[in-house]
């Protein structure tokens, strides 16, 4: 991974499969026979950028140049190895050029790390269908898509609150804070649901759409990370780009001060921030892969990251001391940055755990809390670190497909809480935003999910013993 720092700056649980079961699926890809190879690189030339791949893919497609296109979705796939859109695509590009065990020991992949799809819906998986391998994977597949662990409804925001996109904590008030892209606001939220607005972006403050709250009680301050996007209700085209870090006091919320990205000709969207022990602030570039801080005491932005490889930041999350800092990307997964040793790396962990589509991530206890909305299922897991904070020991579903996920966003951690949006706007293609309901899920489970094999197995014992009263009353 090709990563710059600019300034160094600052003090599932897994759905494992059984042994036997791992046995007797090799030894049946093994009796298939007769498996085609991986064929001959195509003389056609990939294309060496995500967007231009998905093009070439899509032709391949259009044209029944399946080598080709499995090509490029192996590319692909190297490229974004969390996209799970990409690895179900590949699957079928195996199944189209009848290569059954490539595409069985993707599924295995995809199973173990908890995606859920369903390969009979697709017309292009019939060349591998109909044996006991495809039926067993498949079936755990489609069960990963059942509902597992807990939630509750905290409170629905009112219809008029339009692209919610942040939460918070405000002690001071005994409220939420939510911040909305569509207005600009910042609103104080109750435990019933009542709104008050405090804040709304006008000619006056200068902001636009806002994408992140940060409260400093201790310090009487009231942060808000802004963007000019379209989403913005008075967007300005010649104020796409720009983006601030605004500074309220908390108790009147008089705008003190406003820290822009400092000009360098490209767009920017200041969006997920942080704080640490002495009041400095890092917040993830969304535009574009850089993390800047806003140092107490000073008074400018600071890039202190930047990572080519990156794509599109999220999360971020800070150890107490202040002396690692994790960035999730929602295609490469979680950078841990380590100040003190000035040195970036991925987070490691299980080979079956997936860490695309991340949104929202916090720290609990040496634990990650993850929301992830671009992977199916969408869910929300607690990762356990090792005592270094670099590696994934342990991890553990929280909520998974509940049925009140429509792409689960951001929240906030409140006490052994997690809060957060269980929906979000920005997906509604439709233009009619269903009101969003806030969710509560707790972070401290140790409640044990069943894994996706046991719950087949119950399920198959279910469905024998119906039949078998069935037969009885024959």
């Amino acid at each position: 991974m090709c990563i710059q720092l600019f300034i160094m700056y600052g003090k599932l649980k897994e759905n494992k499969l059984n042994k036997l079961a791992v046995t007797a699926l090799a030894v049946l890809m093994l009796a298939l026979g007769n498996v085609p190879g991986l064929a001959q690189t195509p003389t056609t030339t990939l294309a060496d950028n995500v967007p231009a791949l998905l093009v070439q893919a899509n032709q391949a497609y259009s044209a029944e140049d399946y080598p080709l296109l499995r090509s490029t979705l192996q590319r692909l796939h190297q490229m974004r190895p969390y996209n799970s859109e990409y690895m179900y695509r590949l699957v079928l590009a195996y199944a189209l050029l009848d290569q059954k065990r490539l595409a069985y020991d993707l599924m295995l992949r995809m199973q173990q790390q908890g995606l859920a799809y369903d390969f009979t819906l697709s017309d292009d998986s019939k060349n591998i269908r109909g044996t006991e391998v495809f039926d067993y994977v498949n079936d755990l597949m489609k069960l990963a898509a059942e509902p597992m662990g807990e939630v509750e409804t905290m409170f629905t925001l009112p219809a008029d609150v339009v692209m919610p996109e942040t939460i918070t904590w405000d002690e001071s008030r005994q409220k939420f804070l939510v911040g909305t892209a569509a207005e600009g606001q910042v609103l104080a939220v109750d435990m019933q649901g009542e709104v008050e607005e405090l804040i709304r972006a006008d000619n006056e403050n200068g902001m636009w759409a806002v994408l992140d709250i940060l409260v400093d009680g201790a310090r009487n301050r009231l942060w808000v990370s802004s963007a000019a996007i379209p989403a913005f209700r008075n967007f300005s085209t010649p104020d796409q780009g720009r983006s601030a870090l605004f500074e309220f006091e908390l108790e009147t919320l008089e705008l003190l001060r406003r820290y822009p990205v400092p000009v360098d000709g490209r767009p920017h969207v200041l969006g997920n921030m942080i704080m640490n022990a002495d009041g400095d602030i890092f917040i993830a570039d969304r535009a574009l892969p850089i993390i800047y801080s806003k140092p107490a005491g000073e008074q400018k932005l600071k890039a202190v990251f930047a990572s080519q490889e990156m794509v599109s930041l999220r999360g971020i999350a800070l150890q107490p001391d202040g002396r690692i800092m994790y960035i999730a990307d929602r295609e490469m997964g979680i950078t841990v940055v380590d100040f003190a040793q000035k040195k970036a790396a991925q987070l490691t962990g299980p080979e079956t755990l997936n860490l695309g589509g991340i949104a929202g991530m916090y720290l609990w206890n040496n634990n990650l809390v993850i929301i992830q909305n671009g992977i199916s299922p969408q869910r929300v897991f607690r990762l356990g670190l090792d005592a270094s904070g670099t590696r994934i020991e342990a991890v553990r579903p929280l909520a998974v497909a509940q049925p009140e996920f429509d792409f689960p966003s951001f929240g906030v951690l409140k006490g052994e809480d997690l809060v957060y949006f269980a929906s979000s706007h920005f997906t509604d293609e439709t233009g009619q935003n269903k009101p969003v309901t806030v969710l509560r899920t707790g972070v401290d489970s140790n409640e044990d999910l069943l894994s996706a094999e046991m719950l087949l197995y119950l399920e198959k014992e279910k469905q024998a013993e119906a039949q078998k009263k069935e037969e009885g009353k024959e």
